[in-house]
């Protein structure tokens, strides 16, 4: 049985909001015990699984969402020109350290990789064990550095070692499923070849997005003389779902504390440091394919201008066509081409996290099989826009994502099978 969670994104706390000494960001390690223990309850049901392989499907870590890049030399940040390896690896290294020690996430992660002194009293059953992590986008430097990977695999994994981790797990004959974290779907968060293919050492432009535009807007935030209820909306543009509807999000927030003044020259600083960054200007002109139509380096341009008039208007609709800017179909679109791929031929199912947003579509039948795409969604806290679009309202998610062998759902059943299961909570 194969049990496939995704962005938990642990921080090192710096960006998060905190109440009476608890980190409102991390997740709560007592999420984990109640995991465990809702798919011991499931083995334990179907009584005839061995072993079961846990896959921690990218952005597990995070290592762009931190204050730690803030105040450092230009030339000493991961998307710096030219990149000084040693000293962002170094910083990277600091920064896992920092985010494995944070008390919540120590927990969090003694569960995720067994070794937590309750381990074995919630789970009940003989099942084997194994694990497997998978990089995605906000932790896609971890594969860079060996430090980091040795890390991992000793606070995630509970094994040694410090070997590349691969970017997608396939088992075409078992289970016959593709897992990959999905942010190849995204052309901010992932760079490719003339070819199409991913190039994962690359840095794409939403790393700088991350740390330099929305983790910023929360740190500057917090040195203005506005309300605290109003910092505190300003931190949590790290949970905004879609990513570029923090643009509404933070207009929202400015009007309703009545702060325009206040935070005008604080968003065209943050704009202009941003586009500013000598990757940043590259990335525009190696994007900007002024005869395709409507671009990638169009609409950050578009985004940007429509953040510098934050503090006073924007034209109607604009905000709505940006927010639409990530909720496209790239996502089975990149599933489906995956399936029906040479290398996908005979797969049934492809499974991706990076939306944040748990998803199941029936993509197509071959030979008398069907094909779905699936997404594991997140375990953190999100915040979405209300259908009215007068509203941000926050909730907690926990989702994931099971893919059962052959008769291990069903001894009759001799195909693998599917389950995705999701809860949400109110949470304030």
């Amino acid at each position: 049985m194969l049990v496939i969670i995704s962005d938990l994104h642990f921080t090192d706390g710096t960006t998060s909001n905190w109440s009476k000494g608890k980190d409102l960001f991390n997740i709560s390690p007592k999420a984990f015990r109640l995991f465990f223990s809702k798919i011991s309850n499931i083995v334990e049901r179907r009584k005839n699984i061995e072993n079961v392989t846990f896959i921690y499907n990218g952005d597990i870590f995070d290592l762009l969402r931190t204050e730690a890049w803030f105040g450092l030399s230009d030339d000493s940040r991961p998307w710096s020109v030219p990149l000084k390896k040693d000293i962002v690896y170094g910083k990277c290294n600091d920064i896992l350290e920092t985010l494995v020690n944070h008390e919540q996430n120590k927990d969090s992660l003694a569960w995720l990789s067994g070794t937590h002194d309750e381990f074995q009293n919630v789970w009940k059953v003989d099942a084997a064990i194994d694990r497997i992590y998978i990089p995605g986008n906000h932790d896609r430097i971890i594969n860079l550095s060996q430090p980091c990977r040795g890390l991992v695999r000793e606070k995630l994994l509970g094994k040694t070692g410090s070997g590349i981790f691969n970017n997608f797990y396939m088992d075409q004959d078992y289970y016959k499923a593709l897992v990959m974290h999905g942010h190849e779907s995204d052309a901010y968060n992932c760079e490719f070849d003339k070819n199409g293919n991913p190039k994962y050492k690359d840095i794409p432009i939403g790393d700088p997005m991350t740390t330099m535009l929305f983790s910023r807007l929360g740190y500057e935030a917090n040195q203005l003389n506005i309300p605290k209820k109003a910092k505190r909306c300003f931190r949590e543009i790290d949970n905004v779902r879609p990513t570029l509807s923090t643009i509404r999000y933070v207009q929202d927030v400015i009007k309703d504390f009545k702060i325009e003044k206040r935070v005008e020259a604080m968003l065209s600083e943050v704009v202009r440091d941003f586009e500013n960054l000598d990757f940043v200007k590259a990335w525009q002109k190696k994007h900007d394919k002024w005869n395709f139509g409507y671009d990638e380096a169009d609409k950050l341009q578009v985004a940007l201008r429509a953040i510098k008039l934050l503090g006073t208007s924007l034209p109607p609709g604009l905000l709505e066509k940006l927010a639409g800017f990530l909720k496209d179909e790239s996502c089975q679109k990149l599933a489906l081409r995956q399936l029906k791929s040479v290398l996908g031929s005979g797969l049934l199912y492809c499974v991706f996290g990076h939306t944040h947003d748990p998803v199941h579509i029936p993509l197509y039948m071959a030979n008398g099989m069907e094909r779905h795409y699936l997404n594991s969604g997140t375990f953190r806290a999100t915040f979405s826009q209300t259908f009215d679009e007068r509203e941000f309202l926050r909730f907690q998610r926990m989702s994931f994502v099971i893919i059962y062998g052959p008769n291990e759902y069903d001894p009759n059943e001799d195909s693998p099978m599917y389950e995705m299961w999701s809860g949400l909570r109110m949470h304030h």
